[in-house]
C-alpha cells in the first residue's frame, strides 16, 4: 500500500466533480460485487469487463492533447477480435463522461490507434503487443488487456481471474509515462504495481 499512497492523486476539488467520482465509485463497486454472481467463462465474464472499461472512463484524466477538440468524444478501441460480442457498445450507448459523449471503434492491427482514449487489446493480438505499445508511447492512451503479463509489458491495466472474480492490476508507470492522472479511488480498488514489480510476480 505504500506505492498507493505515494502515488495516487488528490480527490476533485470541484464539487460537482467530487459528486460524479462517488457516483461512479457506487458503479464500480456494484460491478465488483456483481462478479460473485456470474461464471468465470462465457459471455458473463466479458460482460462484467465491458462495465468495468466503461466505469474506468470516470476515474481517468487525460491530457488536453489527447481529445481534438472540447467536443470531441471519448473513444473505447478494441484491436483485433471483439470479444465483447456488442456488448460494450450497447453498456456505453447514450452515455455521457467528463462531459463528453462516449463511443465504441473496432480496429485492427496497422490502424492508427491514437485517436483511442482507451484502447483494450484483444487476445488476437497476442503476438503483437510489443508494436502496438510501442506505437502508444507517449500518446495519452490507456491500455488494457486480459492477456497475461500485458502489465509487465508496459501495458497500463491488465484484468486478472481470481476465485472466479474479475480483478485488475494498474502498471502506474505505465499510467504516468502516458500521461494519465488515475483517481485514488480507482487505485484502491486495484492492485498497483510498476513493471518492476509485476516481473517479480511471472
Amino acid at each position: 500500500m505504500e506505492l498507493l499512497r505515494s502515488n495516487s492523486f488528490a480527490p476533485w476539488p470541484e464539487r460537482a466533480g467530487r459528486a460524479l467520482c462517488s457516483a461512479a465509485l457506487v458503479l464500480l463497486v456494484c460491478v465488483a460485487w456483481l462478479v460473485t454472481l456470474v461464471a468465470q467463462s462465457g459471455h458473463a465474464e466479458y460482460d462484467v469487463k465491458a462495465a468495468f472499461l466503461f466505469s474506468f472512463t470516470k476515474f481517468v484524466e487525460w491530457p488536453g492533447s489527447a481529445f481534438a477538440d472540447a467536443r470531441a468524444p471519448v473513444v473505447l478501441g478494441i484491436i483485433g477480435e471483439d470479444p465483447f460480442s456488442g456488448g460494450l457498445s450497447r453498456i456505453v450507448d447514450g452515455q455521457v463522461v467528463q462531459g463528453r459523449g462516449i463511443i465504441v471503434r473496432r480496429h485492427q492491427f496497422g490502424d492508427d490507434l491514437r485517436s483511442c482514449q482507451v484502447l483494450f487489446v484483444s487476445a488476437s493480438e497476442r503476438a503483437r503487443v510489443p508494436q502496438i505499445l510501442a506505437s502508444l508511447q507517449g500518446s495519452g492512451v490507456l491500455t488494457v488487456s486480459d492477456l497475461d503479463g500485458f502489465a509487465a509489458a508496459g501495458g497500463v491495466m491488465q484484468f486478472v481471474m481470481e476465485e472466479s472474480r474479475v480483478r485488475f492490476l494498474i502498471n502506474l508507470d505505465a499510467a504516468l509515462q502516458a500521461k494519465l492522472r488515475i483517481n485514488s479511488k480507482l487505485l484502491a480498488l486495484a492492485h498497483v504495481v510498476n513493471r518492476a514489480d509485476v516481473r517479480g510476480t511471472n
